[in-house]
């Protein structure tokens, strides 16, 4: 089982669209796909506190909801993710794409895996050589962008990843402004603006 997740991780890098096209072709049931979910939440969760641990205390309210209860980031972590693999479904098939919403969850739990790593890597390396954490936080997200990108064309079917990733961009927008309003109405402007 390790090595076989060590071979589809290592194609998945090399080659994102024939990596997933792998992982799809595995026939993962949606409960499983569920569970994963959880626990890439749970384990970002943990990582993330113990980065937390690391940095002084902040008035950000935004970030004292956050980092108050592992329970609160772990379920806000949850949400995101799902609220992702639904957009990721949604937007697509408004686009002529033709995947389907597990095949999105999967996507998302599958993305997670690597990124995971890079979090763990720019944890240690912020305890280590803090200005290389910011180096390794930029490539995260290059790599980041180029797996999702790369992850979704093969999910709807699409050729062109530019266009992918514009939609990702757009979406990614529209997305933040909707909630930076329902902060705002939520806790107050001032808050909102820090998001």
């Amino acid at each position: 089982m390790i090595p076989r997740l060590a071979d589809l991780l290592s194609l998945t890098l090399r080659d994102p669209r024939r990596g997933f096209r792998a992982v799809l072709s595995l026939g993962i049931p949606l409960p499983a796909r569920t569970a994963g979910l959880l626990l890439m939440s749970v384990a970002s969760t943990v990582v993330s506190h113990l980065g937390f641990l690391m940095l002084p205390a902040t008035d950000d309210p935004i970030a004292q909801f956050l980092t108050a209860s592992p329970f609160r980031t772990a379920l806000v972590q949850w949400l995101l993710l799902s609220v992702t693999a639904w957009l990721i479904y949604r937007v697509g098939r408004a686009r002529g794409g033709t995947g389907s919403l597990p095949d999105a969850l999967l996507l998302v739990v599958w993305l997670q895996v690597p990124m995971l790593g890079v979090q763990v890597i720019q944890l240690l390396a912020f305890a280590m050589v803090q200005p290389l954490a910011g180096l390794i936080s930029m490539a995260g997200l290059v790599l980041f962008l180029w797996l999702l990108t790369s992850f979704i064309a093969e999910l709807h079917g699409f050729a062109s990843r530019g266009a992918v990733l514009a939609g990702i961009l757009i979406t990614s927008f529209a997305v933040g402004v909707v909630l930076v309003i329902v902060l705002s109405l939520l806790i107050g402007p001032e808050a909102a603006t820090n998001v």
